[in-house]
């Protein structure tokens, strides 16, 4: 009998059934040579909108990852989150085109963010991230997206 088939679908609807606390479908994230985030899908209006809003933490190999339904200039603000943020900019390829890191907003209105190239992805993780793990624009970053969101 073969199993390898069965074994990777099996594998990789493991890979896509985890779902967070808010109930969002996960993915593991790769910067590579080695560093691996947990992140969050946000793929709807509602959950973009959201996004981490409200939340008190965000450990350190975690993250949201923002999907569009297309290559725009995504603007983003940090109405409501409580914790500062390193954004990162992708575009289909999945390269970095701009990231940076913001504060908690505490002024209404909130300012925007907004990249200087079109992107498609939008990853969020903890503030110094960047720094910490010398990302650079025009680094690709790996991951997949279940079924119906690719």
């Amino acid at each position: 009998m073969r199993f390898g088939p069965i074994l990777v679908v099996a594998l990789l609807m493991i890979q896509f059934s985890r779902v967070s606390a808010d109930n969002l479908p996960t993915t593991t994230v790769l910067i590579p040579p080695n560093v691996k985030i947990t992140a969050e899908i946000a793929a709807t209006d509602e959950t973009r909108e959201r996004g981490l809003m409200f939340r008190k933490s965000l450990d350190e190999n975690a993250g949201m990852l923002f999907v569009f339904p297309t290559l725009d200039y995504q603007n983003f603000w940090m109405k409501n989150t409580l914790i500062p943020l390193d954004m990162i900019w992708l575009n289909e390829r999945k390269e970095i085109v701009y990231f940076v890191t913001a504060d908690p907003c505490k002024k209404d209105p909130c300012g925007t963010y907004q990249p200087m190239q079109k992107a498609l992805y939008v990853l969020e993780v903890t503030a110094g991230f960047v720094r910490r793990h010398k990302l650079m624009l025009g680094q690709q970053i790996l991951f997949d997206l279940p079924p119906g969101l690719q």
